[in-house]
């Protein structure tokens, strides 16, 4: 009996040896078929920055195996130097098996990769201001290389310290090696830029204002001066530039002050005048108009209001066309100085010519109209046509007044003719204004005319004035029929 219990045990043992000997025949066969396991289980997950380096001391044996390229690179003996941004797995393969070891990320460094530079990310800087270097925090603690990519424009040294050379963009380019050992490259830039008046020297007349416009300043703080201020001051100003005014003849500097350079301008103070500003001539007569206290860098132009009337050369030579006024207009120095010209016959001019010489000169009185020193307004114009042989209304040593006189020349067919306004183109210089209208207060004469003057065109007439206590020029402007019921031409 123990024989045959001992018998079975023996054929057991040997089934079952037999079916252990099989199950490693077909697990072998399975691997001989695929040749790869994929042991996630093992697999190390790493993450590291571009430039860095590692050793992997527990690599297994085999030839290593990179699913992507240009990640990292794995040396002889097991270092690992990442090249290259991105998700690497690094597998071994043997004869047996190929294993993935480890998976690895290669990041950038995040303080650089996201940084970029336009031409608008420094602050521009002023040639002649000196060597300077441009703010990036980033690069502190970093190694940089600095190279010059416009080198006639700004120098740069090692240490990053720009050196302007000329106007322009500098472009520099900038390699970065963090503590990593990642490399990266950055291209920028700062404007050089020359702070300058537009112009250098110019002329203003006296009382005028002119703006100097600065250049390339590029939001720099500026400080303006002007060194005599007796000359010149100082009215306004902003980066853009400064507004200035002239007070005296005479020169002087202003002087804008950029980031610590300096531009100037020189400003000459002139005077421009004309010493007559009225002139009364026949037709085609030539005069010239003569503008003083210019100097030689004065550039007058001379303009003519009615070149029907009269023109003007760039000299300032005038030639009288026909019947009229004109403004004869000279723009030099920043001011605008005119010559009001009258054309009209022989007694007209020589009458306005007369008048011409007593303003100022003679006092307002109805009770001494006819004394040597005084007018009024109708002794005015009676005494200035006889001075030249002209007498209106009669001869006589008491002058007759405005409205006598007005209505004297409107029963003569004289009356300029008007609906609203008179027209100063049917008007002549010479003629005589008279005031009054419905509106006046009555009077008791004709038209209730109650003041009279001589027109010498141009809108302005020559009168004794109770007002001014004198004989004066006034500016009428518009002529209305409602305020001026005659108008009549001697």
């Amino acid at each position: 009996g123990s024989g045959l219990v001992g018998s079975e045990m023996c054929i057991r043992d040997r089934r079952y040896f037999a079916l252990l000997f099989l199950l490693f025949a077909l697990a072998f066969a399975g691997v001989n078929q695929t040749n790869y396991v994929q042991a996630k289980e093992t697999t190390q997950k790493i993450c590291l920055y571009l430039g860095q380096k590692i050793t992997l001391a527990d690599l297994p044996e085999g030839e290593v195996v990179l699913s992507k390229e240009h990640v990292v690179e794995v040396s002889a003996n097991k270092v690992v130097t990442t090249i290259g941004a991105g998700t690497v797995t690094i597998s071994v393969k043997t004869k047996a098996e190929t294993v993935d070891y480890a998976e690895i990320e290669v990041k950038k460094n995040e303080i650089l990769s996201d940084l970029s530079f336009n031409r608008q990310s420094f602050a521009a800087h002023p040639l002649g201001g000196g060597s300077f270097q441009l703010p990036i925090p980033q690069f502190e603690s970093m190694t940089c290389v600095w190279q010059a990519r416009t080198p006639e424009t700004a120098t740069v040294t090692q240490e990053g310290i720009i050196t302007p050379v000329c106007a322009g963009f500098a472009e520099f380019s900038v390699t970065v090696t963090d503590s990593y050992g990642g490399v990266y490259s950055f291209v920028l830039g700062v404007e050089i830029l020359q702070p300058k008046f537009t112009i250098q020297k110019q002329n203003l007349a006296k009382g005028c204002q002119t703006t100097l416009l600065l250049e390339a300043v590029a939001g720099n703080p500026v400080v303006y001066q002007a060194r005599d201020t007796s000359i010149v001051s100082i009215v306004s100003y902003n980066q853009a530039g400064v507004v200035v005014k002239a007070k005296k003849v005479g020169s002087t500097t202003v002087v804008a002050q950029v980031d610590g350079v300096q531009t100037e301008c020189v400003i000459t103070v002139t005077n421009p005048k004309i010493k007559k500003a009225y002139g009364f001539y026949q037709k085609k007569k030539k005069l010239a108009v003569k503008v003083t206290g210019l100097n030689a860098e004065s550039r007058p132009l001379f303009r003519s209001s009615d070149v029907k009337v009269a023109v003007v050369t760039a000299s300032g030579k005038v030639t009288t066309k026909k019947y009229g006024s004109a403004v004869i207009s000279c723009e030099v120095d920043g001011k605008t100085v005119n010559y009001y010209l009258a054309v009209s016959t022989k007694t007209a001019v020589r009458a306005m010519r007369y008048g011409y010489k007593q303003i100022g000169k003679k006092k307002y009185s109805q009770a001494r109209r006819m004394d040597k020193n005084y007018y009024d307004c109708s002794s005015f114009v009676y005494r200035t046509y006889r001075a030249v042989g002209r007498y209106l209304v009669c001869k006589t040593s008491w002058a007759p007044v405005a409205a006598d006189i007005g209505h004297y020349y409107v029963r003569k067919g004289k009356r300029i003719k008007a609906k609203k306004n008179y027209s100063e183109k049917k008007m002549r210089p010479g003629d005589l204004i008279c005031f009054g209208g419905s509106k006046a207060k009555k009077n008791g004469r004709y038209k209730r005319i109650y003041h009279i003057a001589i027109y010498i065109g141009n809108g302005k007439t020559m009168e004794s004035s109770s007002t001014y206590n004198n004989v004066v020029i006034r500016d009428r402007g518009v002529f209305k029929k409602s305020e001026i019921p005659v108008v009549v031409r001697p």
